[in-house]
Formats: C-alpha cells, sequence, structure tokens
C-alpha cells in the first residue's frame, strides 16, 4: 500500500477531521517509519508500518485508540540491525579481548594498564588460538563477530549452535592442532593442550534469561543452554577441563533477565563445582523500560481487556516462564521492545500477536516453536 493511501486510511480509522492534528501526528509517525519501523522484517509482503499500524488501531474500540498510538509513539523501543550490528562491532574489541587481557594480567603478574607487554606475550596469541564461539540462537551473528575481528576469529573456531556433534567438534579440533602447531609466537617443541579454553556463548537478546538456565521445581533439576554447555566441557575432550572459563555474551538483555542468569547460574555452578560464568551485556534495557501499572496505569488497563488478547498465545511454551498467559509477554516481562528481525514474546502480547490470531500485533511474531 502506498504511503498516502496508508495515511489516508490512519486518518480515518483515528477519527482525525482536523487538518492540524493530521500534521501534528502523520508526520512524525511516517518519520518514524522511514527512519526505522519499515525495517521490521516479519512485515508480509509489500506491507510497510503507517498500513500496519492502521489495520492494528483498526481492532481496538475507538476509545483506546488514542492510548494504543500513544503507547506506539511514546513507549515503544526499537532495536535497528544498524544498531546491533554496531554491538556486534564492539564486541571483540571492547569484550573479548579486555577479558583475554584481564586473565593474562592475573596468571603473570603484569598490571593491566601495560597492554602493549600483555599482548606481546605468547599467552596471549594461546588464548586466541584457544577460544571457541557458540551462536545460542540465529539472531547471535556470529558471522559478522567474526569478521568484526578482522582475522583474530576464524572459521575454525565459530558455531552457529551451541550443540557440536562429534565430527564436527573433531574437526574443530584438527585445526586447532594446526592453529597452534603453526603459530610463530611459540617456541619449537613447545607443549600446548590442543583443546579450546575460553569458551564464548554468543547471542543477540534476553528477555527473561529463562532459556539459558533455570531450576525446574516440577523435575527438580536445572535447565538451559548454560547447563548443556557445562555438561559438554567435562563429557568430551573438546575443552578443556582443567583450565576453562565461560563467557555469556548478550547484545542486548534486560535487567531482569541479568539478576536471573546471575542468580541461578551462581546457584548451578556452585552446586556442580563448575567455574562460574561470567556474564557480559553490552546493551541493558533497565527496568524503567518496562510497563507497569505505576507508571502507564491507563495503558495497563487497556492492555488486560480479554478482546485485546487470543487465548492461543498462552501455550505451553509461555508456561515455561512461570505464567499462564502471555498478555504481558514471557515471564510477565512486560516490554515495549521490537527487535528488527522478529519481536520477542517477552514484549506485551499487542506487539507481538501473530498475524493470523484474533487480536493480531503491529510487529508480528513468528514463533520458533510449533504449535501444538
Amino acid at each position: 500500500m502506498k504511503d498516502v493511501n496508508a495515511q489516508v486510511l490512519l486518518a480515518q480509522i483515528m477519527r482525525w477531521s482536523d487538518p492540524e492534528e493530521v500534521g501534528r501526528n502523520v508526520p512524525v509517525l511516517q518519520l518514524l517509519a522511514d527512519h526505522k519501523y519499515n525495517q521490521y522484517q516479519q512485515f508480509g509482503p509489500g506491507k510497510q508500518f503507517i498500513e500496519s499500524l492502521a489495520l492494528w488501531l483498526q481492532q481496538f474500540d475507538h476509545e483506546d485508540r488514542a492510548e494504543a498510538l500513544s503507547f506506539v509513539r511514546d513507549r515503544l523501543v526499537f532495536i535497528s540491525e544498524q544498531e546491533i550490528a554496531h554491538l556486534v562491532q564492539l564486541a571483540y574489541p571492547d569484550v573479548i579481548v579486555q577479558e583475554r587481557l584481564k586473565l593474562i594480567a592475573e596468571e603473570s603478574g603484569i598490571p593491566p594498564y601495560r597492554v602493549g607487554q600483555l599482548m606481546s606475550l605468547p599467552r596471549f596469541e594461546q588464548l586466541r588460538i584457544q577460544s571457541l564461539y557458540l551462536g545460542l540462537s540465529d539472531g547471535a551473528h556470529t558471522n559478522d563477530l567474526r569478521r568484526a575481528s578482522n582475522g583474530a576469529i576464524s572459521n575454525e573456531q565459530i558455531w552457529q549452535a551451541y550443540e557440536l556433534g562429534e565430527a564436527k567438534a573433531e574437526d574443530m579440533l584438527e585445526e586447532l592442532k594446526a592453529s597452534l602447531k603453526s603459530s610463530s609466537v611459540f617456541h619449537p617443541g613447545a607443549h600446548i593442550p590442543p583443546r579450546f579454553s575460553l569458551i564464548w556463548l554468543v547471542d543477540d537478546f534476553s528477555g527473561s534469561g529463562n532459556t539459558y538456565i533455570r531450576f525446574d521445581t516440577k523435575d527438580r533439576r536445572f535447565k538451559g543452554k548454560i547447563k548443556k554447555i557445562y555438561e559438554r566441557i567435562y563429557s568430551g575432550d573438546l575443552i578443556d577441563p582443567d583450565y576453562y572459563e565461560v563467557y555469556l555474551l548478550l547484545y542486548v538483555a534486560t535487567r531482569q533477565a541479568i539478576d536471573h542468569i546471575e542468580y541461578w547460574s551462581e546457584r548451578f555452578t556452585s552446586e556442580q563445582g563448575f567455574k562460574p560464568l561470567k556474564l557480559h551485556v553490552l546493551c541493558p534495557i533497565e527496568k524503567s523500560i518496562a510497563l507497569s501499572q505505576s507508571t502507564d496505569p491507563a495503558l495497563m488497563s487497556m492492555l488486560s481487556k480479554s478482546k485485546y488478547y487470543d487465548d492461543r498465545a498462552s501455550d505451553r511454551h509461555i508456561s515455561v516462564g512461570g505464567t499462564e498467559s502471555a498478555r504481558l509477554g514471557f515471564a510477565n516481562c512486560s516490554l515495549p521492545l521490537v527487535l528488527s528481525h522478529n519481536t520477542p514474546n517477552n514484549s506485551v502480547y499487542a506487539l507481538w500477536g501473530p498475524e493470523d490470531y484474533q487480536f493480531f500485533g503491529l510487529f508480528p511474531r513468528v514463533s520458533r516453536h510449533r504449535q501444538t
């Protein structure tokens, strides 16, 4: 739909008869669309933001449409692909290299501010080669991270999955042995264990942290990706169990997720006798961003109406977060957040409801799970 037609439809739905009212609203919305919102990758073919907004607002009763539009204008947080790309560019020099320098400074007793001296040590090169990078989802941007490292991360050190088959693990070990053998910084005959030591788990976003680590009260055991990674350390010969560090690198995460991961990963690793997880978040989203009854009473009241929700969203995957309803998002995160490639289900349902549901979202989400 052409922008001008979508704007006319929007004005009709909002009943803007005064040209000044149209002038106050449409240019701002069009600017937001052009700058960010048209980049949403899950819009249907030919659809852009203004059209999606008009059709979304049409679902609300007329008395609620102004509140819904205010939500979009004043509270929505949209993280674009360019912004994620910028965080990926920062990850290697600002986090990964700094962690390696910190480890070597502790081992050698050299002050951490003597960066040149630390980087000249063979150990700096050794740990670069013995670093393993695992993507935790399709949003991990592992290829972009490799390119941003300017050759410091090779194809043989990176894998777009946190579970490695035996054949792939053997290939990575063979390449690791070759890289250690061919490096010019080691003296001939130096014995260096051909195992990975620094494990970097990489993902783009966490809203609750449950996917990474949680304690299942029904089964009385820990679950999640972090648990599986630690078990992998001791179940094969890919990682050196005598010297390892595990890092979780998230480009974006909420404070709720950060607190959850730190609390439960500490309990898990201490209980199992593992080395603690080290968490790094490049862009934290503080609790003040989330919607709440105290800061957004009218909006929260509107979103609580049953007509603005589809019960099909309350599936078994949502229940993992400890709630039966997805109205306020997974684990009641209540986020007004959209990522350019997909809206997280930690956001309020009104943003991400699938297009074929009775009430669909402004930025419809494509789920990772089959609906059963």
